[in-house]
């Protein structure tokens, strides 16, 4: 789930984008951003303290001029001279949540006690998908705490089936009436 900060800033681009009509484009130029974040250290060259802003600043425009949009260039250095790189991911993972809802689709994660079946995820995807009328993009997550049952978060909302979860529930409810 993203930060606060994550939030506003990758709302905030993709507002720009979709105003302007170029949502795909984002969504391409976002592509290729993290996957040169991830491949090179520009991440650990962005936070490296004994390089200054200004040659931070420098290298992204001269690297990614003419390559992403110069909206994204100026998060980037905006970002940057607000010492806030930490948040790349967060607004990064924000930018593409707002791009999958946009396109009708809805990130859903789902913690199980087991490694689910293929039927049972299928079948999962197909009442998620039929409740929210999107397109499910799952992301599975074996937690053998929950003994049984399902956690799914889809944005900020949980449903949480787990056996622990109906256990801490009991006993929330039980020491409630207890200092009642």
């Amino acid at each position: 789930m993203a930060s606060i900060i994550g939030k506003r800033y990758g709302n905030a681009m993709f507002d720009i984008a979709r105003e302007g009509g170029w949502v795909e484009r984002l969504e391409n130029e976002l592509d290729l951003l993290r996957d040169s974040f991830e491949e090179g250290d520009v991440i650990s060259f962005l936070k490296h303290p004994n390089v200054s802003i200004i040659n931070k600043i420098t290298v992204i425009e001269e690297t990614y001029k003419g390559k992403i949009s110069d909206d994204l260039i100026g998060l980037i250095c905006l970002l940057i001279k607000k010492g806030r790189c930490e948040y790349f991911d967060d607004i990064f993972d924000q930018i593409r949540e707002s791009i999958d809802e946009y396109n009708g689709k809805a990130k859903v994660y789902v913690s199980s006690a087991y490694e689910l079946s293929d039927d049972e995820k299928k079948n999962l995807i197909e009442k998620l998908g039929t409740m929210t009328k999107k397109e499910i993009v799952a992301i599975y997550d074996v937690d053998e705490s929950l003994i049984g049952g399902l956690v799914i978060r889809i944005g900020d909302k949980v449903a949480d089936s787990s056996i622990k979860g109906g256990l801490n529930t009991m006993k929330k409810t039980l020491l409630e009436n207890k200092t009642a």
